[in-house]
């Protein structure tokens, strides 16, 4: 009688403490991949409950541009802050003058692909990457991704959360190209 007594009381007790809500978050990310769809990159949005990483959605460039610039509301940024501001980055909505249309842009975002390639992986463009290797990183390159973004493979992992942020505003920085370039 006694034991059930106590494993009632600790019972009781237990379900009574209540404890902090997480607090939930967006997380974006990026991954350098040959994609279905003849795209590049492949960006994704998540929301972090503390626990898990939910409600995965594939973005388009622009779409990712619309949310995280507040411009679209979004469960990814339902205060509508501009996170480019934030993180200091090249993107945002730019307004025609003329047409008084707005338009996505994220220069950084362009640029993910010369991580990878040492030159544009299809017919459309001239423009060659930081890659020392035609189709993936150099073996030192791909080493500095894994140790400074948690990226141990470009076609498989993502660039996430902070680590997101900080390959946006790395890949703007001259020094940091020459830099991976040098690997």
């Amino acid at each position: 009688m006694f034991f059930r007594l106590f494993l009632l009381l600790c019972w009781l007790l237990s379900c009574s403490v209540v404890s902090k809500p997480a607090e939930i978050r967006a997380v974006f990310g990026v991954r350098v991949s040959l994609q279905t769809n003849s795209q590049v990159i492949s960006i994704v949005g998540f929301i972090d409950n503390g626990r898990v990483l939910t409600h995965k959605r594939v973005l388009s460039k622009d779409d990712f541009v619309r949310f995280a610039s507040g411009f679209w509301p979004s469960i990814y940024n339902p205060d509508r802050v501009n996170m480019f501001e934030e993180h200091n980055l090249l993107c945002g909505m730019y307004k025609d003058s003329t047409t008084e249309i707005q338009y996505p842009y994220c220069l950084p975002v362009d640029s993910l692909w010369k991580l990878r390639f040492s030159d544009y992986p299809f017919n459309t463009s001239y423009e060659t990457g930081w890659s020392n290797e035609t189709r993936k990183p150099s073996p030192k390159q791909a080493e500095f991704l894994w140790k400074n973004y948690g990226v141990y493979n470009v076609d498989m992992n993502y660039f996430l959360d902070t680590n997101f942020w900080k390959i946006l505003r790395d890949v703007q920085d001259p020094l940091w190209i020459s830099n991976y370039r040098s690997l």
